[in-house]
């Protein structure tokens, strides 16, 4: 998958659980500013799981995650589970 599929899903999640507009959802978004707390980023998280089938090893995000920061997470845990 890619960093496009990935931003796909996550603003599907967002619209669909959270009822955020894609619109809204910009790669230089701040989550925060999208009005996710920490237990709704868990959520995030718990369902890119789910929805791409894999684990999420490495959580390591800016106290201020933006949607290119969690697109980065999941492709660097993407890419370990490749290795």
């Amino acid at each position: 998958m890619d960093s496009e599929r990935f931003e796909a899903v996550i603003k599907e999640f967002l619209e669909e659980r959270f009822e955020i507009s894609p619109a809204l959802v910009t790669a230089d978004a701040p989550l925060h500013d999208l009005g996710l707390d920490s237990m709704m980023m868990l959520e995030v998280m718990l369902e890119l799981e789910d929805r791409l089938g894999l684990k999420l090893t490495d959580l390591s995000m800016p106290a201020n995650p933006t949607v290119n920061d969690v697109i980065a997470l999941v492709v660097r845990n993407e890419a370990h589970r490749a290795a």
